[in-house]
Formats: C-alpha cells, sequence, structure tokens
C-alpha cells in the first residue's frame, strides 16, 4: 500500500479504535470494513471499498477490521456475519450492511456524508470563530447551512454555535428544516432539549397571558404578546396559530396586526417550512 493510501484506509485493532475511527469521525464519515480471510463475499468486497477510498482520496476513511483477529471489535460492535460494512459519523453508527454490496449501492449510502463545499466553507467559518470573530463567523456558518440544508454536520455546528450566541430563534429555524430521521443522533437531541429549555421568567409570563385568554377570548392584545413570546421560545406553529386568531377575530386590530405578523413570521421561517404552506392556505381560506 502507498504512503498516500495510508492517509485515508487504516487496519484497525483495539489499540487504534477510538481514536482512527470514533474521534475521526467527527471530522470526516468512516466506513468500517469487517472482513476474515475465509469470507469469499470479503474478497469480492474489498476492491470495491478500496476502489471508493483511492478515488474519493480524503473524502472518507476505509477502517478495516480483521475480525477473525480482532474478536472483541467485533463483538462489541455486534456484528454477526461477515462482510459487515457500518458507516460512522459524529461517534454513531448512520449505516450500514451486510454482504457483499454494489459500488452503486455503496456510493449512494456514503452520498450524503461525504465532504461537500458546505464542510469547506464551514472549515472557513469555524477559523473565524476560533479567532474571536463571532458575526463573521456566523454569517459564514448561516451561508453553509442554506446552501447545504442536507448536510447535517453543518447545520448541528451552525445551531451549536447560534445557541452559544444567544440566538436560539434562528437555530430553532435551522432544527426545524433537519429531516425527521436525523434528529434522533445525540447531537440533535442535546439541541433539541436547549431549545425547549423555558426560562422560568418566561415560564411565568407564559402562563399569565395564557390566563388572560382563557378569562377573554377576545383579549387580542393578550394574543398579540403571547405570539411574540412563543417566537422567541421557538413555539413557531403556537405563534402562528395565536396569530391566525387574532386575524379571525377582528382585522381591524392593530392595524391588521393577525395577518401582519403571520406574514412576518413566514418571511423568518423561510417558504421551504411546511409550517408556512399550512398557514398560507389556512389564510386564504379564511379569506376566502
Amino acid at each position: 500500500m502507498s504512503e498516500e493510501k495510508k492517509a485515508y484506509i487504516f487496519d484497525i485493532d483495539e489499540s487504534n479504535f477510538n481514536q482512527a475511527v470514533v474521534e475521526n469521525s467527527h471530522r470526516l464519515p468512516i466506513l468500517v470494513d469487517f472482513w476474515a480471510d475465509w469470507c469469499e463475499p470479503c474478497k469480492t468486497l474489498i476492491p470495491i471499498l478500496h476502489k471508493l477510498a483511492e478515488e474519493l482520496a480524503g473524502q472518507f476513511i476505509l477502517a478495516k477490521v480483521n475480525a477473525d483477529q480482532q474478536q472483541n471489535l467485533t463483538q462489541q460492535n455486534a456484528v454477526r456475519s461477515l462482510p459487515t460494512v457500518k458507516l460512522i459519523v459524529n461517534g454513531e453508527v448512520v449505516d450500514e450492511f451486510s454482504g457483499a454490496e454494489s459500488e452503486a449501492h455503496i456510493r449512494k449510502m456514503l452520498e450524503p456524508y461525504l465532504v461537500r463545499e458546505s464542510d469547506k466553507l464551514m472549515a472557513a467559518a469555524v477559523a473565524e470563530y476560533e479567532q474571536g470573530n463571532n458575526e463573521a463567523a456566523i454569517k459564514l456558518m448561516m451561508q453553509a447551512a442554506d446552501a447545504d440544508p442536507s448536510n447535517i454536520r453543518v447545520q448541528i455546528m451552525t445551531m451549536k454555535v447560534l445557541m452559544e450566541n444567544g440566538r436560539k430563534e434562528e437555530a430553532a429555524i435551522i432544527f426545524g428544516r433537519i429531516p425527521a430521521e436525523q434528529k434522533q443522533t445525540s447531537d440533535v437531541l442535546a439541541i433539541q432539549s436547549q431549545l425547549e429549555a423555558i426560562d422560568p421568567v418566561v415560564g411565568a409570563k407564559l402562563e399569565e397571558l395564557q390566563a388572560r385568554i382563557e378569562k377573554d377570548e377576545n383579549d387580542l392584545a393578550a394574543r398579540e404578546e403571547l405570539s411574540v413570546i412563543l417566537v422567541q421560545e421557538t413555539k413557531f406553529e403556537s405563534a402562528l396559530e395565536q396569530l391566525l386568531e387574532i386575524m379571525k377575530r377582528d382585522r381591524a386590530y392593530n392595524d391588521d396586526a393577525g395577518r401582519q405578523g403571520l406574514l412576518k413570521l413566514f418571511e423568518t421561517l423561510g417558504s421551504a417550512n411546511p409550517l408556512v404552506t399550512q398557514y398560507r392556505r389556512r389564510i386564504a381560506t379564511l379569506l376566502n
């Protein structure tokens, strides 16, 4: 194996698994191949994996585990047949297969996790952030997140930095566009917990406004104030519901505050957000 190949193809044992696989998976996708000398399908698969590793040079790491020699690692990773290939990203298995899959299948499996232009932009943003240039960094991160919504690595980093800088509402907008299946990773669940946390003072104010509305459903000032707090707490659907209710009850209230608030929130959420489509339809129904 050439020195160049060694940069992205590794033989793995218990001594280097944590660093080469777990730690590196926070930097690049890691494709872990559990194989054995006696396994015929392994012999079919290995050239395909090597070809992809060489072609995509540095966009992912191929980590090879000899299952016969590394029985503890094989058992710890719940490998029941050979070959088994696991794709690890950010310390977690995001996809896997057993048997000698085709090159096309493996390419499709890797594609969402390969280093992209948005990753390069994020790297530049992180460099700015580490130098204390927070605003410049966040601007670059938002550009990367908007340009490549399917890159979960970029979305997670952008949300983390936004939360660190008290920009919870913007982080929640990004969270809202992450596909449901990707919201189950530990990093995204941790961000969700932070987004859902309510400050005690804010919680008391919410209860006060809700009590006013329960006492008088036509207290539109309470509904309007409540919608503002709900937006700040990233409870966008509840905020939209309050604004729609204001629009239903009195179009003249505060210069059509219900409809104007809805339109402003649509702009914030972005046209791709399913809530925007849903509430545009409800406004159209109400107007007609």
